[in-house]
Formats: structure tokens, C-alpha cells, sequence
């Protein structure tokens, strides 16, 4: 029912859990069962969804995101449809982000930013439309670019591939929270 505001629903201790992730989960029409709008800094909203499938999980003892909690995961060290990891320099000698939009990264080398979440994937809309854009080298990721959705790992682009502060807060703050199950 398009429109309807999602339910909120009380949970054991008086928790009231507005299940806003059940949007992204039911726009999540693809084999990597990812749902968010790809709009700038769409790694966030990702790392973001991992995040609150994960706390929503433990409050309530109900593991209904869990399939998507971890392919939200997943997509971010490689499970996408570019089969790249989306943090800088991992994994080490795995496919990741190589050439960020970062001039501490042009000045220092990409172990200065090594760990950073770059923006990731737009919609080709939005590429078409930035100002200024000329990628550098020849789109390593060509073939996987054909769709509604493009990622370059080249530092001119500024939309996909520009590490970001939030997305790397967030995927910090997750993998503390996975590692720390207390309850």
C-alpha cells in the first residue's frame, strides 16, 4: 500500500521500533539483496542499514534483517555487482579502491586512507549530470557499468569513489558492534 506510513510495533521492554528497514528490504529487488536509493554516499546508507538490521536484532531477539544485515556487509567488501570491496585497501591484494578522489591520498600514497569507505555506486543519472567529471584512466569497471547503476575506482570521479567521513564512521562503529556482542 503505497504511502502508508510502516507500522510501529512494541517489542519485550517497552521498545518501540518504527520499521523504517523494512522499506529498504522490500526495495531490495536484486541477487544482492541491497535496497537503498543510490544517491551520493550511497556506501552510508548501506553500512547505515547494516547498523540498525544489527541493534534492531539484538533489542528485540528477532533476526528478520539478519539475511540482509550481512549482505549489507557483504556488498561493501565485495559482494556487488563490480565484485569490489568498497573500503580502501582491503583486502590488501584483493580488488578495492585503489585510485580514491583524495589529495591525501595523491600526496601521501593510498596507505595515508587505507580503511576509508568511499562514497560508492549512483545512479547513471547522476553521473551523467556532475559537472567537471573526466575519468583519468580507461573504466576498469566498463563492463559492470552497462545498468542504472556505475562506480569507477578513478580519482576524478567525485560521486562514486571520494572517501567519505560518515560511511567510514559508520562501518567503523559496525564492525566494533559486531566483534561486541553485549546484551
Amino acid at each position: 500500500m503505497a504511502g502508508r506510513e510502516p507500522q510501529r510495533q512494541k517489542h519485550p521492554g517497552g521498545l518501540e521500533v518504527r520499521e523504517l528497514g523494512l522499506v529498504l528490504v522490500l526495495r531490495a529487488h536484486n541477487g544482492f539483496l541491497v535496497g537503498v536509493p543510490f544517491v551520493w554516499c550511497s556506501n552510508d546508507l548501506v553500512a547505515s542499514f547494516a547498523t540498525q538490521a544489527l541493534l534492531y536484532r539484538r533489542m528485540t531477539d528477532n533476526a528478520r534483517f539478519l539475511p540482509y544485515e550481512m549482505a549489507a556487509i557483504d556488498w561493501l567488501f565485495g559482494a556487488n555487482p563490480w565484485g569490489t570491496s568498497m573500503v580502501i585497501g582491503l583486502p590488501r591484494q584483493g580488488v578495492g579502491p585503489r585510485d580514491p578522489q583524495s589529495a591525501v591520498a595523491l600526496k601521501l600514497g593510498i596507505g595515508a586512507v587505507r580503511g576509508g569507505v568511499v562514497d560508492g555506486p549512483v545512479y547513471r543519472s547522476i553521473f551523467e549530470h556532475l559537472r567537471g567529471v573526466t575519468l583519468t584512466h580507461p573504466d576498469a569497471f566498463a563492463p559492470f557499468n552497462t545498468g542504472r547503476l556505475v562506480y569507477h575506482d578513478d580519482w576524478a570521479d567525485y560521486a562514486t569513489n571520494e572517501p567519505t567521513l560518515d560511511g567510514t564512521a559508520n562501518l567503523v562503529y559496525l564492525l566494533a558492534t559486531l566483534g561486541d556482542p553485549v546484551r
